[in-house]
């Protein structure tokens, strides 16, 4: 993990990109790939995901080295937490700056905006039934159970990760967060906390203005969503470094399995560890995030 950040300091982000790729074909070549039941036992074993289980899940297949055919995640996934589980997955449509966007005056249409996290997560957004959230730069899909339950009033909350945001209600169902082909500096879950404490958060993460972004919903008609957006500062942060020095490995923790990369967290557990670390201003955020909540 040291070495990959002294990479990504030292070489240009090209550079970094090519050098991270080689380094994971590498990895490809070395081990042999994971086979589904491998894959499955991870999932039960190591994730701690069985049926019922509410599951938010970060993820990158171009990542994984399994020998299975990839259409057979979502499957996968939705098998092992069965007909009473959930999985949740983010859905954004873009990967620049949630300001940027807000000040284009684009369209978000929550039926047929691809997500651009991922290939699991296209799939997810796909899949028959599915719901996903109207928040227009924050957009959240879930199958199962409780998907209409967390994700329908995420629109209603100016605060992307806040009360009312699937982060939250999810948490409220005792869900997981898992990564699949990441690690935990992947997780977005980080930012709940931020947003429930608002200005008692010591490091501002939100800018002050209020957009409104134009939204088409699955009937046809249009609505107008008022958010947030994320500080530019909220770049520097080292989730992982963070989770390392203050968060216990039952509540969180990195896993790698034959070169294949996960994590697993427990969200009411981390939630109020985090809380708690932020009174005492240890947060995720490095020393260049230097403008403060007053």
């Amino acid at each position: 993990m040291f070495l990959s950040r002294f990479i990504f300091a030292v070489f240009p982000p090209g550079i970094f990109i090519r050098l991270r790729k080689i380094y994971r074909d590498g990895l490809k070549k070395w081990y042999s790939p994971l086979s589904e039941h491998e894959f499955r036992k991870i999932l039960i074993q190591e994730l701690s995901i069985k049926g019922g289980s509410v599951v938010f899940i970060h993820s990158s297949v171009d990542n994984l080295n399994i020998s299975f055919d990839t259409l057979r995640l979502l499957d996968i996934l939705l098998e092992t937490v069965g007909e009473n589980g959930t999985l949740v997955f983010p859905c954004w449509h873009f990967t620049y700056r949630a300001e940027d966007y807000l000040k284009s005056g684009k369209v978000f249409d929550v039926c047929r905006s691809p997500s651009a996290l991922g290939m699991l997560s296209e799939m997810a957004r796909r899949y028959p039934g599915a719901h996903r959230s109207l928040h227009p730069t924050n957009s959240i899909v879930a199958i199962g159970k409780h998907a209409a339950e967390i994700t329908e009033a995420h629109h209603l909350d100016i605060y992307p990760c806040g009360e009312k945001s699937p982060y939250c209600r999810a948490m409220k169902l005792g869900g997981i967060i898992a990564g699949i082909g990441v690690n935990a500096n992947f997780m977005s879950f980080v930012h709940c906390p931020e947003d429930i404490l608002k200005e008692q958060f010591p490091v501002k993460t939100r800018l002050d203005q209020l957009f409104e972004a134009k939204v088409k919903k699955a009937d046809g008609s249009f609505e107008i969503i008022r958010t947030l957006a994320a500080h530019p500062q909220i770049k520097h942060n080292d989730i992982n470094r963070f989770l390392k020095k203050y968060i216990s490995r039952k509540v969180c923790r990195n896993i790698t399995i034959k070169g294949n990369r996960f994590f697993v967290a427990h969200s009411t557990e981390l939630f109020d560890a985090v809380v708690e670390l932020a009174k005492e201003d240890k947060t995720i955020y490095t020393q260049k995030a230097v403008i403060r909540n007053l």
